[in-house]
């Protein structure tokens, strides 16, 4: 579903037009598209385990991103990436050693961390690193440089669309595109008070309010890496 079929399921689900002067024109429309496309990521990240970050697929390269050790500093604020998408969470960060061999980092939580190593004085090859605001601490400076010598693997925002887009499909799985025309179509009635609300609200959360198409959603991701068999193990009570 390209982005002018979306409006236009949009459209017949809210019987309104795309011109300025409608109660809910285009401008409006690519907003709430673009919130749902957010809050569809928010849902596949939060059940998608060890394969993440759900990436969206227009992307045009993986979410990775690369900076410079530079000797002496310990602090490195990564905020977009390359192509200028806002960075959400970081999940891994390695680092070349000086012989450029590339090693992981483990964090740490920065609740824990001693005075020793908070000790700015010291420098070396860093082997572990904190989170602060929107960057990494490395624990102990690095005294050598390194270029592209870190590498961070993000969740980004995704690619979102304008009102002068049309051909433009969202990246992610076809199966739910309606979720973009669906979650606008909903909020718009449901503000104006139109009996469709109620059907759209069972569509996206269920009887229950946790399932329908939201649920589907991350149903979808809590079960698609098939390769991965966790297994349940009993644990034996002993009592005295």
């Amino acid at each position: 579903m390209n982005f002018t079929e979306i409006l236009g399921l949009i459209r017949r689900n809210t019987n309104t037009q795309n011109t300025t002067t409608s109660s809910y024109p285009i401008a409006d429309k690519t907003l709430d598209v673009n919130n749902a496309l957010n809050q569809y990521f928010i849902l596949a990240n939060s059940a998608a385990g060890n394969w993440r970050p759900v990436d969206d697929t227009n992307q045009t390269d993986y979410p990775i991103v690369y900076g410079d050790v530079v000797s002496g500093q310990q602090d490195y604020s990564f905020t977009v990436d390359e192509n200028g998408n806002q960075i959400l969470d970081i999940y891994r960060v390695r680092m070349k050693d000086p012989n450029g061999v590339w090693f992981t980092l483990k964090q740490i939580d920065q609740s824990l961390i001693t005075d020793s190593q908070l000790d700015i004085t010291l420098t070396g090859t860093p082997r572990e690193y904190y989170l602060n605001s929107n960057g990494i601490f490395l624990v102990q400076k690095p005294n050598y440089a390194s270029t592209d010598g870190l590498e961070i693997s993000v969740n980004r925002t995704s690619t979102y669309f304008t009102t002068s887009d049309t051909t433009k499909k969202a990246g992610l799985p076809w199966v739910f595109h309606e979720y973009l025309a669906l979650r606008p179509s909903y909020f718009y009635c449901l503000q104006k008070g139109l009996p469709q609300a109620v059907d759209f609200r069972k569509r996206l959360y269920g009887e229950d309010g946790r399932s329908g198409m939201e649920g589907d959603i991350k149903k979808y991701y809590r079960d698609r890496n098939k390769d991965r068999q966790d297994v349940i193990t009993s644990e034996t009570v002993c009592s005295i």
